[in-house]
Formats: C-alpha cells, structure tokens, sequence
C-alpha cells in the first residue's frame, strides 16, 4: 500500500517496541521529525498528522473471514481489525462481551471483548499443579484470553522478578521496552 520500504522493514523486524505515544509536529512524518518512525511504529489516527502521514497505518482490505493470517495487513502488523480503517472485512459488526455470530472477521477479540469460556482446574499430568482448561475443543489460531495485570516498569519488574524467582513462580510479561505486566496480584485466570 505505498509505504516507505525502509520504514516498513524496522516495525516489522522489531521484536519489542517502548510504549506508543502518538507523535506530534508540524512538518509530515520523516525519520527525523516523526516519533513513531523512530520507534517503529504506524501512525494512527491518534497522531497529529493522521491519515495525512505516509506513514499511517490504513488498515486491511481483506474479504470478510480473511484475517487471521499474515496475508491480513493488520494481522501482519500485530494489530486488531480496526472498523474505521477496515471496510470490507467485517470486523466490529456483532456486539461486545458475545460471542460473534454474523462477523466473518475474528481479529477483533481484545477490542470486542471476546473470549473463550475457561475453566482452572488440577492437571491430570503429576505435579503440575492447575491449569487452564476449555470446556469445547480449539482450533488453530483462536483468540483464547487476555492476559491482563498491573503494568510496572521494567526497573520494578525486575526487582519483582528476583523474588519470583526464589519463590519459583512468574507471571511478568513484557508489554514492552518500558512496560511490564505483572498477574501475579492483580492478573485473570489467564495468568
């Protein structure tokens, strides 16, 4: 879709990135005016050139049910189905918190707040302790849980991490450069 080659190389090569703040300046994006270049991100439609910037992310242009694969631009980018930008999947067209019914596109689960329905049980395997169970069967690709916590910084998450480790237990995630979640206190039964 046109964009800067070089620039759609480093967010995709980029393994974890430091928290997004939409950039804001008054020329158009380039590498050195534009904040979200330099920490390999898109542009949203939260930054201050929007969909002006050559370097805003514009969303899939999938069929419906076509996005849960790399083949979905958004898919690809390690994003959800977005309805302002994605006009002919269908993501967002069945209500939140249900299961979706009519929608074909099913990268839409966190925003939707879908999920499958999970149970925490004892394992059956010796001394593995609880797990997290499903009541139906899954299939390949299906958006599960999120994992949520309280998100601390790396310095703090590190400092944790030390006595999780000698109390043999850990349930940090790194959200990214700057950000962690801990469910250790504050986590779902995702954790």
């Amino acid at each position: 879709k046109n964009y800067n080659q070089n620039w759609l190389k480093s967010i995709q090569s980029k393994e974890i990135h430091p928290s997004f703040i939409p950039c804001d300046h008054s020329e158009p994006c380039n590498e050195e005016t534009c904040s979200c270049i330099q920490n390999a991100f898109f542009c949203t439609k939260h930054c201050g050139w929007g969909s002006k910037s050559r370097n805003f992310f514009r969303g899939c242009a999938c069929k419906a049910g076509q996005c849960r694969n790399s083949s979905c631009a958004c898919y690809a980018a390690k994003r959800e189905c977005d309805p302002d930008l994605c006009r002919t999947c269908g993501t967002c067209e069945d209500p939140p918190d249900k299961p979706a019914e009519k929608q074909r596109c099913r990268n839409d689960n966190l925003s939707m707040r879908r999920h499958i329905h999970c149970l925490l049980g004892e394992s059956t395997i010796a001394n593995a302790g609880w797990g997290l169970f499903t009541k139906h069967s899954l299939k390949k690709g299906d958006f599960i849980h999120e994992y949520v916590g309280e998100v601390i910084s790396q310095e703090e998450a590190e400092r944790r991490g030390i006595i999780y480790d000698k109390l043999n237990m850990s349930y940090l995630f790194n959200l990214s450069s700057d950000f962690v979640v801990d469910a250790t206190r504050k986590g779902n039964k995702a954790r």
